[in-house]
């Protein structure tokens, strides 16, 4: 705590407390004191900062505090809000300004962090892979994860592969790209309207899981390990999305079958409960006579069962195609 600034304290105690009580403890101090731990305020942002660090500045400051830390705050709103409640609108806008612009100064992907993947994935959809990979091994590895997967498939994988090659770049030609597409950013967000379309999570990490299936071990397992570092279940989500029971239809007759040999007859049928026709017919044909009949035999016995026991019999019918995929030993049938 000793290193950290007056004003970069200040700052990670008003992240602490709820909007209303930082607004009112910043209401008569000077614009130049408003405008300057605003501008605080959003690098920390911008940097990641956690709200348990926060919290460790307000328990120096205060131990009353506490209470009011849990639950932390969207520090981009707090801004807009205390700016607002402390200078007026309009010159909360006029400092805005000059706050992101001090923000680009000091590091321009730190500006380029605090926008939204969308945003940032529509500011990097015309460059160059080796730009792309610049960004993307700027910022951190979630958000990283999530512009990734809105972007072009074949630009992505480009980009992934640069971003595992990435050479003797001088820190002025990184900044020099950084400052590109912060001003693209920044002329993206003036744009009132400007549509950009938002995907869901599973979906998003989904198309970053086909891009990373789609390389070799090592550098899946390279790529994977950074996503894991920032954010462990964000990487095991991924990992279990590279193979998935819609995934089956693709999975050439040899490797199913093997892993078909390890999944109990009881599973399979009610994995099998109102299935997909194409997916059942698939499973069906890769498993014996015998086994055929005992998941025949489990169905007649079983009860309806909850959507919730179907998804989960499903999940262990995929998990050793998931352990083969992993062992480099799961093979797809190659599109024509």
């Amino acid at each position: 705590m000793a290193s950290l600034s007056g004003k970069r304290k200040v700052a990670m105690l008003l992240m602490s407390l709820d909007q209303a009580t930082a607004t009112e403890l910043l209401k008569g101090q000077p614009q130049e004191v408003v405008q300057s731990v605003a501008l605080e305020l959003s690098h920390l942002d911008a940097a990641g900062t956690s709200n348990e660090e926060a919290v460790n500045v307000a328990k120096e400051f205060c131990t009353s505090l506490q209470k009011s830390a849990v639950g932390g705050m969207h520090i981009r709103s707090f801004v807009d809000t205390v700016l607002k409640g402390s200078a007026g609108k309009e010159k909360a806008e006029e400092m805005q300004q000059q706050m992101q612009q001090a923000l680009h100064d000091k590091d321009p992907f730190l500006a380029i962090g605090a926008a939204s993947p969308a945003q940032i994935a529509i500011s990097l959809a015309n460059e160059p892979p080796q730009a792309i990979a610049l960004v993307l091994s700027n910022i951190s590895p979630r958000l990283s994860t999530e512009v990734l997967s809105r972007l072009n498939e074949d630009i992505s994988k480009k980009a992934v592969w640069r971003m595992t090659k990435p050479g003797d770049i001088s820190s002025k030609t990184i900044r020099r790209v950084g400052e590109m597409i912060c001003k693209k950013l920044v002329d993206l967000t003036s744009e009132e309207g400007m549509p950009y379309e938002e995907t869901l999570p599973k979906e998003i990490l989904r198309k970053v899981a086909i891009v990373l299936s789609g390389l070799d071990k090592s550098k899946r397992d390279s790529l994977l390990e950074t996503i894991q570092v920032n954010d462990d279940a964000v990487a095991k989500t991924v990992q279990a999305l590279m193979v998935t029971w819609e995934d089956i239809i693709k999975i050439e007759d040899r490797s199913l079958q093997e892993a078909l040999r390890k999944v109990d007859a009881g599973v399979l049928a009610k994995a099998l409960y109102g299935s997909d026709p194409i997916i059942a017919e698939k499973i069906r044909s890769n498993i014996s006579q015998r086994a055929a009949e005992m998941v025949d035999e489990e169905t007649g016995l079983m009860s309806e069962p909850r959507k919730k026991e179907v998804l989960e019999a499903q999940e262990l019918v995929v998990q050793p195609l998931r352990d083969a995929n992993e062992a480099e030993e799961l093979l797809f049938i190659e599109e024509e």
